[in-house]
């Protein structure tokens, strides 16, 4: 049950976010068209709650996905134990992925131009399509040449994880699949932030009260 309310909230999320950036970029493909329908599809779930709730208390609608249900849990799977990396752990986790990233640190194990010429545009499309907006204000975490559009340390294990995922296990994550595991790792980065906007695209008009809300940390690892 806390699988699938996580994957609804931060699907909304994920899908809506590719699909505009890919659009940005002038790619409005096929994958792009099937997102939008997934998209719609997730929208009228949403109107459909809502409409439910509307008999509802204000109560029960703030109530739809509780704060401990929402945050990822455990050991991701197949790179998680490679890395040393765990939902349970976003500090730790956070310093060990920005390490793989080198091209914004000198020793960092991977750069951009590792990646073969497929992989370096992959990278692209899923840098460009989720953004560090919480720490440093950016609104990509890569440039469009590829290199790093901020040097937080947020921003900076999120790429080193996309290069991670494209070089080792480029046949078991798609680029939507890694972009999720990157939007798992910024709620766990950034838990106050995006659990509440979750909760304000599950629910027509349902915000947080100031004592949840402060109960919540804003930031996870220096920025």
């Amino acid at each position: 049950m806390n699988t699938e309310k996580l994957v609804f909230a931060l699907a909304f999320l994920v899908l809506g976010t590719m699909a505009f950036n890919i659009f940005l970029q002038g790619e409005l493909s096929q994958q792009v068209v099937e997102q939008k329908i997934q998209i719609q599809y997730l929208s009228l779930s949403q109107n459909t709650a809502q409409q439910s709730n509307n008999s509802n208390t204000a109560e029960n609608t703030q109530t739809v996905i509780s704060f401990e249900e929402f945050l990822p849990k455990g050991v991701p799977a197949i790179y998680g134990t490679e890395l040393g990396v765990s939902f349970d752990k976003p500090v730790e986790s956070l310093a060990v992925m920005q390490a793989l990233d080198g091209d914004l640190y000198q020793d960092g194990k991977l750069k951009f131009s590792d990646l073969d010429d497929a992989s370096k545009q992959d990278f692209i499309k899923i840098g460009m399509s989720i953004s560090c907006e919480y720490c440093c204000g950016a609104e990509y975490i890569v440039a469009p040449n590829g290199q790093p559009a901020c040097g937080c340390a947020h921003s900076a294990a999120m790429r080193g994880l996309i290069k991670y995922l494209l070089i080792n296990h480029r046949g078991d994550y798609t680029n939507e699949q890694i972009l999720e595991q990157l939007t798992l790792w910024k709620t766990m980065f950034f838990p106050k932030q995006m659990y509440q906007k979750t909760i304000q695209l599950q629910a027509e008009g349902g915000s947080l009260t100031g004592t949840v809300l402060d109960e919540i940390p804003d930031m996870v690892g220096g920025c």
